[in-house]
């Protein structure tokens, strides 16, 4: 094999090696991997997490009080991102960090979906935003007639005339 074979074998092994670790990392819940997404509604975890934020939450890990976990809330029907502020019974305490009260709901720790792992500040506006099937009916709009324009605008183009060396 020679040097440059050797280099692109190892490129090639390097970018499966890279995929794999961001797939371990990152794959949703729903796709089999360990993420779980949220978008953050309401303000109750301010200032830490403000509403339209993208937060990750992993699970894997003995919960400790301070710790942001997402839980489902029967009471609410909804899931619910608060921290952990005791523990009692085996049952959890939690409260948003603006809230002046803890909540009703006291899940067991193995009811709760995991831990905030990493936070993406706003992007889940936008998430928000395209969850409106019309919003995403324009989106998709926009991108059929860019793809369009643009496709038809390269296929307009006259070829460069080359000087004439004769």
């Amino acid at each position: 094999m020679s040097g440059r074979a050797a280099i692109r074998a190892s490129a090639a092994v390097g970018v499966v090696v890279a995929g794999l670790g961001a797939w371990h990392a990152f794959a949703p819940a729903q796709l089999g991997g360990a993420t779980r997404y949220a978008i953050v509604q309401g303000s109750s975890m301010e200032p830490e997490l403000s509403h339209g934020d993208l937060v990750l939450v992993r699970p894997g890990r003995d919960l400790r009080v301070g710790d942001i976990v997402l839980y489902r809330d029967p009471g609410l029907g909804a899931s619910v991102l608060h921290r952990v502020v005791a523990e009692r019974e085996g049952r959890l305490e939690l409260k948003g960090d603006a809230n002046g009260f803890i909540d009703d709901a006291r899940p067991r720790p193995d009811e709760v979906a995991g831990t905030l792992w990493l936070t993406i500040p706003r992007i889940g506006v936008a998430l928000l935003w395209l969850r409106e099937p019309f919003h995403a009916a324009l989106l998709v709009f926009a991108l059929a007639f860019a793809s369009l324009a643009g496709g038809s605008a390269a296929a307009g183009a006259s070829p460069r005339e080359e000087p004439s060396t004769g």
